[in-house]
């Protein structure tokens, strides 16, 4: 292929990169990078609507719910990482606009607090009382100017009993009225379950949901980016229809198995001297779906 058709149909980034020895290129495409799309975009325009409003007595959360492997903690991260601490030596205040913890895998409200004063390195005694935690984190969130919380695995709220799901539901809400910062809690399906059980929950929470993914534009569209930023010295044209539907149908529609079933194929077709994702690779290549892992055996 033509220089010029090379820079037409690549990223500057794989461009270079097809220069450089085959073990260098499959290093790169298993790196990945941030895929954006439309409802990641609008998830996270929301979430700066969180992170600017003023503060007022009943803040409002998010509860964004995602299938199992969908981007649901990969837009999270992206969010983070657009909204660092500021650890300036030079300035006065260190500020920590966001705060990201993963709940606790049962509904322990005073693990909860541990894992929120762990994420701003606080030294705090483990066996102080669950009173003495919160008022650490709420001292530390006006100190450090926290706006937004995130807890993600939110699902594992209802692995407790009625009663400590209870409890730390308050506690959630406690947390948010008296600090005034916007929750973001996200998790699989269930978590559905873990805030209609509670009517404060499910009137403060505004559900944001991540659908899988099915053949159409915006499948294309991503698997259009993803063969632009990978290093392959041929044209796959992943966004044909035969091939977009294999892809959906071999990921079951998941976003993290559709971006691993590609890395794979185009990990394959490097070693395999292809140079090009073929239909018959897609359809040939060891995958095991999402929905045969929990039976599948090895012998």
């Amino acid at each position: 292929m033509a220089t010029s058709e090379l820079k037409s149909r690549l990223s500057p980034e794989a461009e270079r990169l097809l220069g450089e020895p085959d073990d260098v290129r499959i290093r790169a495409i298993r790196e990945g990078t941030w895929m954006t799309y439309d409802r990641a975009k609008e998830i996270l325009a929301r979430m700066e609507d969180l992170l600017d409003y003023p503060r007022i007595t009943r803040m409002p959360n998010m509860l964004l719910v995602a299938p199992s492997f969908n981007g649901k903690t990969s837009i999270l991260e992206r969010f983070m990482s657009m909204h660092p601490p500021d650890l300036d030596p030079a300035a006065e205040v260190t500020t920590c606009p966001v705060v990201m913890v993963e709940a606790p895998p049962a509904p322990d409200v005073s693990a909860f607090y541990s894992r929120i004063l762990d994420a701003l390195m606080a030294t705090y005694k483990p066996s102080s009382s669950v009173q003495e935690k919160n008022s650490q984190v709420k001292h530390l969130f006006r100190e450090l100017g926290v706006k937004v919380l995130i807890v993600d695995e939110i699902h594992h709220l209802i692995a407790g009993s009625l009663n400590r799901q209870r409890d730390f539901r308050n506690a959630l809400k406690s947390l948010g009225n008296e600090s005034k910062v916007s929750i973001i809690a996200a998790g699989i399906e269930d978590a559905y379950n873990a805030f209609v059980a509670d009517p404060q929950m499910s009137s403060r929470f505004m559900p944001e949901e991540l659908p899988l993914w099915r053949p159409g534009r915006e499948v294309g569209t991503l698997l259009a980016t993803l063969e632009r930023r990978t290093p392959l010295r041929k044209p796959s044209d992943l966004k044909s229809p035969e091939k977009m539907s294999e892809m959906c149908l071999r990921s079951e529609g998941t976003l993290g198995d559709l971006c691993d079933l590609f890395k794979e194929l185009a990990v394959d077709a490097i070693r395999s001297r292809t140079e090009e994702i073929t239909l018959e690779s897609i359809r040939a290549i060891r995958w095991v779906p999402p929905s045969r892992r929990k039976q599948h055996r090895r012998f």
